[in-house]
């Protein structure tokens, strides 16, 4: 049973006892340390492996960044196949330049050097794969028991796909040949989140044999959590305050993943590798929602400071869904050397799918959200308002009924708690959607050593072969005909009478009030959506058995007007040779890529619907130049010129529109989106100054080609001129191709473990970066906007401590405001929506008992940081949202 249906009583006593359990873990830990301290230094030697895994990472990842041919940042295991971060999310968060998106304070996407997250790719070994929401990857998704290192990519070499702009995450999982006889590797922990109280759980293990020749490996691994999560939203016009959406959300979230690799190397010339990775996210989430509508009160006046209103509209909404997406990865790899040369194949089949499963229902009295008359007015609540349009504002309100006196709608006596059984109908609404994708890629590569120019050098060439579709479904309500109706055609409480089920929606409001940390002036009671979800589906699974029947009720279908596929296929080849003399070294080379895009859905003419589909193609030529010069043997500089493309989503290519020729407008997919462009210039300087040591500066330009952004064009074709109609010169409203842009930036790193300091010191070390961009784009209007994600500053800071079997470090992450999306100028919104700037500080400890178990305990969000949007100006917020903050403990076991 969810935790808004337990008693709220006490919570505050399990809420110190928790604190006092987190700080009395700290300390347990730090204890243990400190008696450590105190042996003799022979000991300490003895665990030296096993208790630095940071320096350790820090140490291998360097190495591999110090050698590569391109600009590469670098996270990788430690000496014993550790790798430092929970997830990926969590390694990438740590690197120079990379912003992260979080959701319900969960890292889940990343910006590089301030780029909008369609910029970045992923690969797994190797191979690109499409995330499970359209391109975007999870980066959440893949836990830490499967990776061996995370390489992101900033500037990317010809034999890599050219389909990203900022960079590309290559995730390497781990080999079971990079250790013999039997090995493994397991986690088990437990903890809490503050916001609600809610417990985390996390198991993990990786099991793996080598004899040398042959390598095995299996893993899995289970991580969940729930929280309550909490939103205020308020909005604004040219007057004042107009309305404001408060959601709680009751929050189960779950990822769950497993994967095996087979390996099989006789000799040095050859491997064959067979992988296979699942990994399935799932949020299930209860949603009470309610949304007043200040602006249509019955009567009242109301400013950006106070309001005074007499019967506010309030909608409610509550919904028990569940929102899944999953990726399914299976390779088979070859690496093989023949003559001279070295080949490396890929086969591999990649499925994705991401899930909406969101019933609705909707609370309200007969006039809605819309301004009510004397009767309704009386139903709903009066106010006064404190608006608080201010950096991280919400509304607070003091409530009053609202009453009939001496003929007059007035404000009635106050009440501390919103009246939750005052409302009248019920409303069933949906909201669900179905994205798959499946794609299949074939990826040969060849090189060998030779002389050219008198200089040694390496030739490498290549092809690769994507083969891409995607399907999309929404859900909606269908008459038995076909016809598709608003939520307004399925009254809850007229369609169970009629059908002679119960409907009894004020039964499910609990004794239990909100937990919240906003102070909204009055609390409610948490409805219990579960029960109120299976009495609302039962009435639709009558209706359509009545249906059956020859009955014409509405009920949850597809949405003929919605569903779509887009095949796209990507054809390329390469070639690039490196040159190396004296201390330096030089890769020119060129791709080509060939992509055909084939893509069919629906386009709605009133109750028509006409099946349309369209067809393009292009070729894109992508040179680069990588120069590297070992000044010393400590010194590193680079310069590389470097092309690219980011390709449009999928959904965004979809063929699927709805035309009104009335108002002479297309609105939905434009399957003749080119892709995003670019070409640009990254200079870096690397001092490796100590072991696991650095010092750098990187600088980067990017100019950018036709920019997506949602937009009106004029249509000038024939693309839309079916039933003989002639629609040239209709405004299709879509994401469009604008303008020209630019994106520019800084980025200074330090890394240095402290061991030149004394006796206990000498376990200090630190880990950080702070980076500078601009960036801009003109849009379609003319006007110039900055790029979405681009944060002028991101700084990241990590001070760590490993000495005496103790591990432990403290993570610092900041992020200047972002644009987070782009307004049409004259649009309604009038705005465009930032996200505030925003501060994190996570901190992780563990310390090694012996040579094979660890105790860990981590402690996430410490300074309860909050999700601040706003709209403008940070004086109008859009959004609140507060998550809490999150504490695991557990045991770690190698061998």
């Amino acid at each position: 049973m969810s935790s808004n249906h337990r008693r709220a009583g006490g919570r505050s006593a399990v809420r110190s006892r928790r604190a006092i359990l987190a700080l009395s873990a700290s300390l347990t830990i730090l204890a243990a340390a400190g008696g450590r301290a105190a042996a003799q230094d022979a000991t300490v030697s003895e665990l030296v492996v096993t208790a630095t895994p940071i320096r350790d990472s820090i140490e291998k990842s360097l190495e591999i960044q110090r050698a590569s041919d391109n600009i590469v940042n670098v996270i990788a295991s430690d000496t014993i196949g550790r790798f430092p971060d929970a997830t990926a999310a969590g390694a990438l968060a740590r690197l120079p330049g990379v912003g992260v998106q979080r959701d319900q304070g969960q890292e889940r996407y990343i910006q590089i050097r301030g780029a909008p997250t369609r910029w970045t790719t992923v690969a797994l070994d190797g191979v690109n794969v499409l995330g499970a929401e359209d391109r975007i990857f999870r980066f959440d998704s893949v836990p830490a028991v499967q990776i061996d290192q995370v390489e992101l990519n900033k500037t990317l070499l010809p034999s890599m796909p050219a389909e990203a702009l900022a960079g590309r995450v290559n995730i390497l999982t781990y080999s079971p040949l990079s250790e013999t006889g039997l090995h493994g590797s397991f986690d088990a922990g437990g903890g809490f989140v503050d916001n609600g109280d809610g417990p985390v759980k996390q198991y993990s293990g990786r099991l793996g044999w080598s004899d040398g020749t042959w390598g095995l490996t299996v893993a899995g691994s289970h991580y969940e959590f729930e929280q309550h999560t909490n939103n205020a939203e308020p909005r604004f016009d040219d007057i004042g305050v107009t309305q404001m959406r408060i959601a709680k959300y009751i929050i189960t979230r779950q990822t769950e993943s497993y994967s095996g690799k087979i390996e099989y190397a006789p000799s040095d010339d050859l491997r064959l590798t067979l992988s296979h990775l699942n990994t399935e996210f799932n949020d299930f989430e209860e949603r009470n929602q309610y949304t007043f509508y200040y602006a249509n009160a019955f009567s009242g006046t109301r400013s950006f400071d106070t309001a005074e209103l007499v019967g506010v509209p309030v909608v409610a909404s509550f919904e028990d869904g569940i929102y899944s997406n999953g990726v399914s990865f299976t390779d088979l790899n070859g690496q093989h050397r023949f003559g001279g040369w070295d080949v490396d194949w890929h086969l591999a089949y990649t499925t994705t799918e991401f899930n909406t499963n969101t019933p609705t229902t909707a609370q309200q009295t007969a006039t809605g959200s819309g301004r009510p008359n004397a009767t309704t007015a009386l139903l709903l609540p009066s106010m006064t308002l404190d608006v608080n349009a201010e950096p991280g504002g919400y509304v607070q309100a003091t409530l009053f009924d609202t009453v009939l006196s001496g003929g007059a709608v007035t404000r009635g006596p106050q009440r501390t708690n919103l009246n939750q059984l005052s409302f009248t109908n019920e409303f069933a609404s949906e909201f669900s959607s179905m994205i798959e994708t499946e794609a299949y890629t074939a990826k040969f590569d060849v090189a060998r050593d030779w002389t050219s120019f008198g200089l040694d050098s390496k030739f490498s060439a290549g092809f690769q072969y994507d083969d891409r579709s995607q399907h999309s479904e929404t859900t909606a309500l269908v008459r038995p005909d076909g016809t598709v109706v608003s939520s307004s055609a399925f009254n809850i409480r007229t369609i169970a009478q009629q059908l002679g089920l119960p409907w009894t929606p004020f039964a499910f409001v609990t004794d239990n009030a909100w937990l919240d940390p906003f102070d909204l002036g009055f609390t409610a009671n948490y409805i219990h959506n579960p029960a109120m979800s299976d009495q609302m589906l039962a009435i639709m699974d009558a209706a359509r058995a009545a249906n059956a029947n020859g009955a014409n009720y509405p009920v949850y279908a597809n949405d003929p007007r919605a569903g779509n596929t887009v095949d796209e296929k990507v054809l390329a080849g390469y070639a690039q040779n490196r040159w190396a003399w004296d201390r330096q070294s030089l890769i020119a080379g060129l791709r080509v890529e060939r992509t055909e895009v084939e893509t069919d859905g629906v386009a709605v003419v009133g109750s028509k619907l006409t099946p349309i589909s369209f067809s393009s193609e292009e070729t894109f030529v992508f040179p680069s130049l990588h120069y590297n010069f070992d000044y010393s043997d400590t010194l590193k500089l680079r310069a590389a010129f470097i092309s690219g493309a980011a390709r449009p989503s999928l959904a965004d290519m979809r063929a699927s529109v709805s035309v009104n020729d009335t108002s002479q407008t297309v609105s939905g997919g434009n399957p003749t989106l080119k892709p995003e462009t670019a070409y640009g210039l990254d200079l870096s300087a690397e001092w490796y100054f100590a072991p696991a040591a650095l010092l750098a500066v990187n600088a980067y330009h990017r100019e950018v080609k036709d920019v997506l952004f949602d937009a009106s064009q004029v249509i000038t074709d024939d693309s839309y001129d079916f039933d003989g109609a002639d629609r040239t010169g209709y405004v299709l409203d879509s994401t469009q191709n604008g303008g020209d842009g630019h994106l520019s930036g800084v980025e200074f790193v330090y890394y240095h473990p402290w061991e030149f300091l004394p006796g206990a010191f000498s376990g200090l070390g630190f880990q950080g970066s702070i980076s500078f961009t601009k960036g801009e784009f003109e849009t379609p209007d003319g006007s110039t906007v900055e790029f979405p994600g681009t944060s002028d500053r991101i700084v990241g800071a990590t001070l760590f401590y490993e000495k005496y079997g103790l591990s432990s470090r403290l993570t610092y992450q900041y992020r200047t405001d972002w644009l987070d999306e782009v307004f049409p100028s004259g649009s309604a919104a009038n705005s465009n929506l930032y996200w505030d700037e925003t501060t994190r500080l996570d901190f992780s400890a563990r310390y090694q008992v012996n040579d094979f178990v660890s105790i860990f305990m981590d402690a996430n969000n410490l300074t309860d940081e909050k999700g601040i949007r706003y709209q403008g100006s940070e004086d109008r917020p859009y959004e609140v949202e507060s998550f809490g903050r999150k504490f695991l403990f557990g045991v770690r076991a190698n061998f």
